[in-house]
């Protein structure tokens, strides 16, 4: 069965370019979003398998999106995306066991992170 995944970064170009590999790797985009708000929104709407974020965006950044969609579903899978490549990034993220993909990303280990 295909996976479900809303895909949300403040960059346009990185969301459609993700959203077009995934789905034509056969993983189901239900959703596209901008900014953290707009993530724990989608979130809400159509409880995807998996939410692939950004950490640094504008009107809620990644972590604010996290904290609200753990709240809803403790046991989501959440792919953090981010060019931050800080160490206090990757310790908030593992305290959270959330993987850390590195901007600029290899899609085929995101494919695999996604199915696995």
């Amino acid at each position: 069965m295909s996976k479900s995944v809303i895909v949300i970064d403040d960059d346009e170009d990185t969301v459609r370019l993700f959203s077009e590999f995934l789905e034509e790797n056969g993983i189901d985009v239900i959703g596209n979003g901008f900014n953290g708000s707009t993530a724990v929104k989608l979130f809400k709407e159509t409880k995807p398998d998996v939410v692939l974020i950004d950490l640094n965006m504008p009107n809620g950044s990644g972590f604010y999106a996290i904290k609200k969609i753990q709240d809803i579903d403790p046991k989501v899978r959440i792919i953090a995306v981010s060019a931050d490549s800080d160490y206090s990034t990757e310790e908030k993220l593992g305290k959270l066991n959330i993987p850390l993909i590195q901007k600029p990303f290899k899609m085929d280990k995101i494919i695999s992170i996604i199915q696995g």
